[in-house]
């Protein structure tokens, strides 16, 4: 076999075919397959990333029904807004009841959160401290919620064994349904 121009020239042609599809089919197929791997490759992390972080959301809707338990305890210790006459009177019975004697009782203004009111009620009595101890007692034991902010204790020099006590309560309420419907309407 001769091996003259012509087949020179084919097995360049043929040589410079095979360049030729290596840059413009095998080159950008591989760069497609490289770009396709790196974006599955992104996509597994995100994927396991996910993972990773809705690994509690099982937990979640038995937290959330826990937590929604809570909230209806809590809110059955809010006595109603129209009730807070008898709550004054309660408090004033229980301090009564222990020997106290109430020289003040004065509600102070009330503060709405979301939800729920706080009213101050400011005391001032005078009485011993065991009738004194067992009203604090038995005010915590009271079916809603309370909290004393302020406590000052005093010793009466013109009675011996007693005291005189300047507290502020809070007792805790929820709005009835009209009043509610002001607030949000103010907001």
């Amino acid at each position: 076999m001769r091996f003259g121009f012509r087949e020179l020239l084919f097995v360049l042609l043929m040589i410079g075919l095979l360049a030729s599809s290596y840059f413009f089919v095998f080159r950008k197929a591989n760069e497609k397959q490289q770009a396709l791997r790196s974006d599955i490759a992104a996509k597994e992390k995100q994927l396991a990333d996910l993972r990773r972080s809705t690994v509690g959301i099982g937990d979640l809707s038995r937290r959330i029904a826990e937590l929604e338990k809570a909230i209806a305890f809590f809110e059955s210790k809010l006595p109603q807004e129209k009730e807070m006459d008898k709550i004054l009177r309660e408090v004033w019975q229980l301090a009564q009841a222990n020997r106290l004697q109430t020289k003040t009782i004065k509600t102070l203004k009330a503060e709405r959160f979301s939800g729920y009111w706080e009213q101050p009620i400011q005391m001032s009595l005078v009485g011993d401290f065991a009738g004194f101890h067992a009203f604090l007692r038995q005010l915590y034991a009271l079916p809603r919620i309370t909290r004393i902010n302020q406590l000052s204790l005093g010793k009466m020099m013109e009675a011996d064994g007693q005291m005189q006590v300047q507290m502020t309560v809070s007792i805790f309420f929820e709005p009835d349904a009209a009043s509610s419907r002001v607030a949000q309407a103010d907001n």
